[in-house]
C-alpha cells in the first residue's frame, strides 16, 4: 500500500534529480579548456555542420510526426473512440518531442566534449577520460530521466487507472520509436556516405592521410559521427527505455488481479533500480 501511494511521487523526484545531475555534468564538461586555435576551428566546423544537419532533419521529422499523430487520431475516430484517440495522439507527440530532445542534447554535448577531451589528453589522460565519461553520462542520465518523467507524467494526467491508462500511453513509445527510426537512418546514412567519400577521394585519389582535416570530407565524416552515433543513438536509447517501461506496465495489467497497482508500476521501479 505504501508503494502504491509513493511510487509516482518517487519516480518524479528521481527524474528531476537525474535531469539536474545531467545539467551539472554538462556544466562541468563545459568549464574545461577548448584547446589550441586550430583545434577550436575544426571543432567549430563540426559543430556548425552537426547543428545544420539536425535542424533540417528534425524539421522533416516534425512534419511527419504531426501527420502520423493525425492518422492515429483518425483511426480511433473511425472506431468511435475519439477520447482515446486524442490521448494516444497527444502521447505520440510528447514521445516524439522527448525523443528529439534526447537526440539533440546527445549531439550538443558530444560536439563540445570532443574538443575538450582532446585538449585534456595533451596533458593528462585521466582528465581526458573523466571529461569523456561525464560528457557521455549527460545523455545517459537524461535519456532515462525523460523516459520516466514522460511515462509517469502521462500516466498521472490520463487518470492513473492501472487497468486502462497503460494502453493510452502506448503512443508515447510509438512517437519515440518514430523519431528514433528516422534519426538513426538519416544520421547513419549521412555518416557512412561521408566516411566512404572521404576515403575514396582523400586516400585513394588525393593521397591525403585518413582523418586529415585538409580533406573537407573528413569534417563531414566527423559531423556524421556526431549526428549518427550521438544524436541518433540518443533518440534510439530513449525509445528503447520508453518502450520497455510501457511494455512492462502493459504486462502488469494482466497481473493486476494478483499484485494490484504494484504489478503495473513495477516496470518503472525496475528501471529506476537499474
Amino acid at each position: 500500500m505504501i508503494f502504491e501511494t509513493l511510487a509516482l511521487p518517487f519516480v518524479f523526484a528521481i527524474s528531476i534529480l537525474a535531469i539536474g545531475f545531467s545539467y551539472w555534468l554538462a556544466k562541468d564538461v563545459l568549464r574545461h579548456d577548448t584547446g589550441t586555435p586550430g583545434m577550436q576551428e575544426i571543432a567549430r566546423a563540426i559543430k556548425e555542420g552537426g547543428e545544420a544537419f539536425l535542424k533540417r532533419q528534425y524539421r522533416t521529422i516534425g512534419i511527419l510526426s504531426v501527420i502520423a499523430a493525425g492518422l492515429i487520431y483518425w483511426v480511433y475516430y473511425s472506431l468511435g473512440q475519439q477520447d482515446n484517440g486524442l490521448k494516444t495522439s497527444i502521447s505520440f507527440i510528447i514521445g516524439a518531442v522527448f525523443s528529439a530532445v534526447a537526440g539533440i542534447v546527445g549531439m550538443a554535448i558530444s560536439v563540445r566534449a570532443n574538443v575538450r577531451t582532446a585538449s585534456a589528453a595533451q596533458t593528462s589522460l585521466p582528465k581526458a577520460l573523466t571529461i569523456a565519461l561525464r560528457g557521455g553520462a549527460v545523455s545517459g542520465f537524461l535519456v532515462v530521466a525523460l523516459s520516466l518523467l514522460g511515462v509517469a507524467g502521462l500516466y498521472s494526467i490520463f487518470g492513473a487507472n492501472p487497468q486502462e491508462t497503460p494502453f493510452l500511453i502506448v503512443g508515447f513509445g510509438f512517437g519515440a520509436s518514430f523519431v528514433a527510426l528516422f534519426a538513426q537512418l538519416g544520421g547513419g546514412i549521412y555518416t557512412k556516405a561521408a566516411d566512404v567519400g572521404a576515403d575514396l577521394v582523400g586516400k585513394v585519389e588525393a593521397g591525403i592521410p585518413e582523418d586529415d582535416p585538409r580533406n573537407p570530407a573528413v569534417i563531414a565524416d566527423l559531423v556524421g559521427d556526431n549526428v549518427g552515433d550521438c544524436a541518433g543513438r540518443g533518440a534510439d536509447l530513449f525509445e528503447s527505455t520508453a518502450a520497455e517501461n510501457i511494455g512492462a506496465m502493459i504486462l502488469g495489467v494482466a497481473l493486476f488481479p494478483v499484485f494490484g497497482m504494484s504489478g503495473v508500476l513495477s516496470g518503472q521501479r525496475k528501471m529506476k533500480i537499474r
